[in-house]
């Protein structure tokens, strides 16, 4: 079988018109509304379609198969969805093919064709929608287009349409996601409050909600796209468009946001070469901003000084209140600092702060206050695995989220884990792009996200992974976000 490709002619018209009306007829045979001759598609449509030049036939030995249009027209219905491939996206629109040619293959020539044609009209993504009772272009698009995008409604919003998108080549750019977060939260977190409701107007699943993992790789908590899409998803389909040099690594980092009513228990955390040998896990460093703080709110920062790691056991293994022994700072928002693992540490209650960390669950209790849940238990603590790792030396780094009217990002903390940045916005603040990996943007503030053709709100505390092929992304309005990047891959 010869198939063939063309542009329709003016002198094909009626010829077109008599496709689509035999289609259309077939759709009404099998119980399918969406298409009306001369509603949708009308005569006018594919006069216009044909004078444009983006009106294309497919014809095997002479005969008319199928007709479709190519075109970067784009209803402001697909403004609803959240899309994740391309600046520069192409469409394709009344695909009308008869209907002995399902089942043949000849659709997804059409498809094959229509991705060709489209990545040398200049375009670098594609999408489009099919109705949601037509199961045969449903079954095609799932196989043939590389992500389900989302639904929409048009003028009948009882009848819904699925909408498909995929990427031309492997410089289409990939565009910023929003993730919605796992929560920690109940007996998980008996520290945990409604702070996240109270700052963020999070929809929490208990009052004691501890933490909110933003951006998680973590296995059972993972962050998801709006589709519930996981962050393992997504990596594994689009692997070095959205991680760059992590492709085929491990997931470096977790973001989260915590929420502390009550003290959470002092703790260490191993490094990664006691944290593969013991729980064939990474190891965790990781840093706090301090967003929210009620009086007299402090952490529990490093050992006294001259404390040495044999006081430190005398005291854990007699069972003795270790509090002590451990550097009290008080805190105030703003205020950053940053954990290298073999440090002890402690989030005081009345906090509510931002964490980046390395990607493991990996923590060491060595005191908890003797807290028991409502069974009257009480949490295990690690006395031996904390004395192994417990560096009493360690003072970590602090410093100071920027002040006043600043525009730029500006470094916090630049350590061998992750670069912690705040972008200060007062008007726009440009973020170029960082193709060797991704970045994690969460906003303190109601700001826009903008790049090429399109744009995102965000509100106070939602976050958004930044893609590898993500274009040059502009925040604007007046505020800060916080932007954590994992270290360049070596080797």
């Amino acid at each position: 079988m010869s198939i063939q490709f063309a542009k329709v002619a003016p002198e094909q018209f009626q010829e077109i018109c008599a496709l689509y009306q035999d289609v259309i007829r077939d759709m009404r045979a099998r119980g399918l509304k969406q298409w009306e001759w001369d509603v949708y598609p009308t005569r006018s449509q594919l006069e216009t379609d044909t004078e444009r030049g983006q009106l294309y036939r497919m014809d095997s030995d002479g005969r008319l198969l199928a007709a479709f249009v190519v075109c970067g027209d784009m209803g402001e219905e697909y403004a609803q969805i959240s899309w994740h491939y391309g600046v520069r996206p192409a469409t394709m629109h009344r695909f009308a093919m008869l209907p002995e040619c399902f089942g043949t293959q000849l659709a997804a020539r059409v498809l094959a064709f229509v991705k060709e044609e489209a990545l040398r009209l200049g375009y670098d993504s594609l999408r489009m929608d099919v109705c949601g009772e037509d199961e045969k272009m449903l079954a095609l698009f799932a196989s043939e287009m590389t992500r389900e995008a989302g639904r929409i409604t048009f003028e009948d919003p009882s009848t819904v349409y699925t909408c498909f998108e995929t990427p031309l080549s492997a410089a289409c750019p990939m565009l910023p996601i929003r993730m919605y977060p796992a929560y920690r939260y109940g007996d998980m977190t008996p520290w945990g409050g409604d702070g996240l409701r109270a700052a963020y107007r999070r929809d929490i699943p208990d009052e004691r909600t501890g933490e909110a993992l933003e951006i998680s790789a973590i296995p059972h908590l993972e962050s998801r796209t709006g589709l519930g899409e996981t962050l393992p998803q997504l990596i594994q389909r689009d692997g070095a468009r959205l991680v760059g040099d992590y492709a085929g690594r491990e997931f470096p980092l977790l973001l989260k946001l915590l929420s502390a009513k009550q003290p959470l228990s002092v703790q260490v955390h191993p490094n990664d070469a006691y944290a593969r040998e013991h729980e064939n896990k990474l190891g965790k460093t990781e840093a706090w901003v301090i967003l929210k703080a009620e009086e007299g709110a402090s952490i529990l920062y490093g050992m006294r000084e001259g404390v040495t790691l044999d006081k430190l056991r005398e005291g854990l293994e007699g069972g003795a209140d270790i509090e002590p022994l451990i550097e009290r700072v008080p805190v105030a928002p703003g205020d950053v600092f940053y954990m290298p693992s073999g440090m002890v540490h402690a989030i005081g209650g009345g906090i509510l702060l931002y964490e980046i960390q390395q990607s493991s669950d990996v923590t060491y209790r060595l005191w908890d206050y003797n807290r028991v849940n409502a069974a009257g238990e009480k949490r295990p603590l690690h006395i031996r695995q904390s004395l192994d790792v417990i560096d009493p030396a360690l003072r970590g780094q602090r410093a100071r989220m920027p002040e006043g009217a600043l525009t730029g990002v500006k470094t916090l903390l630049d350590v061998p884990a992750f670069r912690l940045e705040c972008a200060c916005v007062n008007g726009e603040c440009e973020l170029a792009p960082y193709p060797r990996g991704f970045r994690m943007l969460t906003a303190l503030a109601g700001l826009l996200l903008s790049w090429q053709g399109d744009a995102m709100e965000l509100a106070a505390g939602d976050s958004v992974l930044l893609p590898a092929a993500c274009p040059a992304v502009t925040l604007m309005g007046v505020g800060k976000a916080l932007i954590s990047t994992p270290p360049a891959v070596q080797g």
